[in-house]
């Protein structure tokens, strides 16, 4: 393909080949490039300033599906629905998913592999707590904040995954539940996935036991069943022991 710099090269030289129709487009499909490319580097300059960082911290930069310690069925099965998540992530339509386990299994090891594979491809990551979520939020308050709420809501919607991380450690207020259904709503009308991960069960016999229902609402977790979101069981013991 003749690209605009091979033209202007021979035009230097002498010749005219290419019509002044032919100029005007060339000219438009490589102003359509720059502006992709623009528009890619303003997002990753947003995202930058809002956290500071992006994707995955550098505790788990090397982690991956391959490297992911497979002890028992239940590790495999995680592990195969990881990597067929990866695998046909360029057809999810906003099918998210649900880390749900006791501490050290795992799963922000899995959740960072996801994120780290799917960066590689060009996709935009965040993993993120839940905490540091609102911390950000309420900086946005600030007099000297250069996000504003809407700006802050706004670049968490547009990750192409969004993976909230200790789920059921926050402070469970109202005002919380409103912030995180507000996002995984939009997020969802907009068919971007949402991942979460927990150590909470998803539900519990004793009514007054805590579960990832009670903490994030009706609300929230039938916006994460949709478009097939998947619970995916980390029920077995520490790594870390």
């Amino acid at each position: 393909m003749i690209t605009l710099n091979e033209i202007k090269r021979r035009a230097a030289q002498g010749s005219h080949k290419y019509s002044w129709e032919d100029l005007k487009r060339l000219r438009a499909e490589d102003e359509a490039r720059q502006d992709e490319r623009f528009r890619k580097q303003f997002h990753d300059f947003k995202a930058e300033r809002t956290f500071s960082r992006c994707g995955v911290l550098p505790i788990h930069q090397n982690c991956r599906v391959e490297n992911f310690e497979l002890l028992t069925q239940g590790h495999r099965k995680a592990a195969d629905f990881a990597r067929w998540y990866i695998d046909n992530f360029y057809l999810n339509n906003g099918t998210g998913f649900i880390f749900g386990g006791q501490p050290g299994a795992g799963k922000n090891h899995l959740a960072a592999a996801i994120c780290n594979e799917l960066m590689v491809a060009g996709y935009s990551c965040l993993v993120i707590t839940v905490n540091e979520l609102m911390q950000k939020l309420r900086a946005c308050y600030k007099a000297s904040s250069e996000v504003s709420e809407d700006q802050f809501l706004r670049t968490m919607v547009d990750f192409d995954l969004l993976v909230l991380d200790e789920v059921g450690l926050q402070r469970n207020s109202d005002a919380e539940r409103l912030v995180l259904n507000q996002i995984v709503d939009q997020r969802t009308c907009r068919f971007k996935p949402t991942g979460m991960l927990t150590n909470l069960p998803a539900g519990a016999e004793a009514p007054d036991t805590q579960t990832i229902n009670s903490v994030l609402g009706v609300r929230i977790m039938d916006r994460m069943r949709a478009n097939g979101g998947k619970w995916i069981s980390f029920q077995w013991e520490s790594y870390r022991k």
